[in-house]
């Protein structure tokens, strides 16, 4: 007999949950005033140029997890990287670079006291597969001419390594012939950036971000450009870009990144963007100073790539490297590598 469970909702439950609507209906209509005057600050560029008529455009994005088993813990990367040419009638792929990677990752602390979480374990596989997308999309780059690079998530993000401060990784790769160092991972993942940016129009694009450029903290950036879809505040919710900041790398900066040594960008450009009247606004930032003429041109792009919204380059090796973890532990007890339990992780 198959029991059907249902889920359930109490009555009063189900009576209260309008109620929520209203009540951030009201904080946001409150917040209006300051968004607005926080917005007259912002120049938002609507002009573009609409006479393009094709586009080069390299895409890199990968997927991965992490299964804990008895022998260890196992990772698993894969990931695509692929050249397009898009046209008005036509989209057509020119060359691709699939990437994968699995083994062993083990992370140990020089503080005895400090307990490595899963989350550490989670950024620092997050920093091998940015090195796989930059290798895979610099492989691309040098083979062929591209107008722009697309690179999913945020410069500050590729950059990040203060999580790895009083810690040593080891990634043991049946792909490498030797072990890999989370130090190695690290500089090899700064130059491949500052290489790749001086080979080709490298844009990092992010549909998150706590960053507060343009707001000197009051409120996250992208909050502020989200209530203005929401409010419908002419221009900021149509297609457009905001006037380019330039952030200087100096030592606060670094310090907060974690950055050690010179990684080769002094500074970065950083601009928010919506590719289509009321679609999500998503942050862009460019290796060094890129000037507004300059990212007027680059927006002109991404815009042309991006008909419902979001950039197609990108969405495809999205799609396409999507990994999911229920079908990697089927396969591991498969083949016979011991799974621990969640029962046994909680008891850990």
């Amino acid at each position: 007999m198959v029991i059907d469970i249902v889920s359930t909702i109490f009555p009063e439950l189900e009576s209260a949950i309008p109620k929520l609507l209203d009540m951030i209906s009201n904080r946001i209509e409150r917040e209006r005033a300051s968004i607005i005057k926080i917005l007259e600050r912002v120049e938002w560029n609507a002009s573009f140029n609409r006479d393009l008529n094709s586009c080069i455009a390299i895409g890199a994005d990968s997927s991965f997890t992490i299964v804990d088993s008895r022998v260890g813990t196992i990772y698993v990367v894969q990931g695509i990287a692929i050249r397009q040419t898009f046209t008005r009638s036509l989209i057509k792929i020119e060359e691709y670079n699939r990437f994968y990677d699995a083994g062993l990752i083990s992370i140990k602390s020089s503080s005895p006291n400090r307990i490595i979480r899963r989350s550490i374990y989670k950024r620092a596989l997050s920093t091998y597969a940015y090195l796989l997308e930059l290798q895979s999309a610099y492989s691309l780059a040098k083979s062929g001419s591209a107008d722009v690079v697309l690179l999913d998530g945020s410069l500050i993000s590729f950059l990040m390594q203060k999580d790895f401060k009083g810690i040593s990784m080891n990634i043991n790769s049946i792909s490498q012939a030797k072990d890999t160092e989370l130090r190695e991972v690290l500089e090899k993942k700064n130059i491949l950036i500052n290489e790749l940016s001086n080979l080709s129009n490298t844009i990092f694009i992010a549909k998150s971000s706590s960053a507060c450029f343009y707001t000197n903290g009051m409120y996250p950036d992208m909050y502020v450009f989200e209530l203005a879809k929401l409010f419908r505040i002419e221009p900021y919710y149509r297609a457009g870009y905001s006037t380019p900041m330039v952030i200087e790398i100096d030592g606060t900066l670094k310090k907060f990144l974690g950055i050690d040594k010179e990684c080769g960008i002094q500074f970065f450009t950083v601009t928010y963007s919506r590719f289509a009247d009321g679609a999500p606004v998503f942050q862009l930032t460019l290796p060094h100073k890129i000037y507004i003429d300059k990212v007027g041109s680059l927006f002109s792009y991404v815009k042309m790539l991006s008909p419902s919204g979001y950039p197609m380059p990108l969405e495809y090796p999205h799609r396409i490297s999507r990994l999911a973890r229920s079908t990697l532990i089927d396969i591991l007890i498969k083949i016979g590598i011991p799974i621990i339990s969640g029962r046994e992780l909680v008891e850990l």
